[in-house]
């Protein structure tokens, strides 16, 4: 057994130190765990991954801005590419042709 606290490492929580559930409903017990247990697994992920980028900006917060600037650079350029692409591509409208005038 490790010596770690698992306050240290909350993302190493085993399954069977949950309480069980009780169904409240009379629906089926496998697939409302099921889906309960995806949903907690991607918070827990989630939390995780939000940990790590959060420690990283700490770590490297020049870099973190460069990465910021990037993102939002990268954004401008799907946003308005489309854009001004579709602009380009329209043909210019020519004038209409004049009709002589009946004599």
């Amino acid at each position: 057994m490790s010596s770690i606290p698992s306050s240290a490492m909350p993302h190493a929580k085993a399954r069977h130190d949950d309480p069980d559930e009780s169904p409240k409903s009379g629906k089926s017990t496998k697939q409302t765990a099921s889906k309960t247990d995806w949903i907690d697994d991607a918070t827990e992920a989630a939390k995780a991954g939000l940990t790590t980028a959060t420690d990283a900006v700490k770590a490297n917060p020049k870099t973190a801005i460069a990465v910021g600037a990037a993102v939002i650079a990268g954004i401008a350029a799907a946003v308005a590419g489309p854009a001004l692409l579709a602009k380009d591509a329209e043909p210019a409208k020519k004038p209409a042709a004049k009709k002589p005038a009946k004599k």
